[in-house]
């Protein structure tokens, strides 16, 4: 920890970075961190390719760039497992002259100039938590927004196992700074009709195996377009299957340059390890990865993959 202050002291421009496809927990990592650097009076950029239009309400996202031909001292990569996950367009960060890398995943492969990795923690937003407190940082709101929307992501409403004390401890510090209820709506609650018409696809086709342990759906990039969906409103869809009595893991797969793949599971199965398999990762009851094969033969491989981890 002590090391991350003096590296962050030493350099006065940073880019920070987080992985591909950034998710609540992503985005409110590197918000979180860019509102501290600026109150310490560094000059930072945040740097997202393609930012989901559902976190456009948070504080300073207009200031985000899709890429940056500049050289910075210092890359912060946070929520990011690894160097190929990261969301960049141009190799920003081998722009950068160091790099920290700060993450909750447990498969991260440090490769970063410093690494401070909490893998058995709910969240990457948790994990800032720490450091800010440990660093006697105030907690603005703007910092609060961005740290409440991580926790609530990445902790689904604080549905998962990893959900702990210091994560309620975090919540209810938290709830007097920002205004958790609205959050809470605007992160997990609110939908757009297009988000709804999603909804409704993803749950026409709805396929079950194994005596229903197994939930499967797709959606298209034709679907999208029908619905005039924009980048992010397929963000839950997954969980709609996973909250179906009996099952234990939920397969979804959307159409996006190849096939985004997300896993979910109640426990029994650990979804990181399958992910693995199709070159993805994650944490043990959340996951992804890319298949650049067709629909038919990713789909058959995901089911006959997620079968056998029931027979180990």
């Amino acid at each position: 920890m002590n090391d991350i202050i003096n590296t962050i002291n030493e350099c006065d421009s940073i880019l920070l970075l987080t992985h591909e496809n950034p998710d609540g927990d992503a985005i409110g990592s590197v918000l979180a961190m860019y509102h501290l650097l600026k109150d310490w009076n560094k000059n930072v950029d945040v740097l997202i390719p393609k930012m989901p239009e559902t976190f456009m309400f948070m504080n300073s996202v207009d200031m985000i760039l899709n890429e940056s031909d500049k050289k910075y001292d210092l890359a912060i990569v946070l929520d990011c497992a690894s160097k190929e996950r990261i969301g960049q367009n141009n190799k920003e960060f081998d722009n950068c002259n160091k790099s920290i890398v700060i993450d909750h995943h447990a498969i991260n492969t440090k490769y970063g100039s410093i690494n401070n990795i909490e893998g058995n923690v709910a969240s990457c937003c948790q994990v800032l938590y720490y450091l800010f407190d440990k660093w006697n940082i105030e907690i603005t709101p703007k910092i609060g927004e961005a740290l409440t929307v991580g926790m609530l992501t990445d902790t689904a409403g604080f549905r998962n196992c990893n959900v702990d004390e210091k994560t309620f401890m975090m919540a209810a510090r938290l709830s007097n700074i920002v205004d958790m209820h609205k959050l809470y709506y605007l992160v997990l609650s609110k939908k757009t009709i297009a988000e709804y018409l999603l909804i409704k696809m993803t749950l026409d086709r709805l396929e079950f195996y194994e005596d229903g342990k197994i939930a499967f759906s797709y959606i298209s990039h034709e679907d999208m377009e029908n619905v005039n969906a924009k980048y992010g409103d397929h963000e839950g869809l997954v969980d709609l299957g996973r909250n179906v009595e009996g099952v234990e893991v939920s397969i979804f797969m959307r159409e996006d340059d190849g096939y985004t793949i997300s896993f979910r599971s109640n426990g029994k199965i650990d979804v990181n390890k399958l992910a693995k398999k199709f070159g993805g990762g994650g944490h043990r009851m959340a996951a992804g990865a890319k298949s650049e094969l067709p629909f038919k033969e990713t789909k058959e491989m995901l089911i006959n993959e997620t079968i056998k981890e029931f027979y180990k």
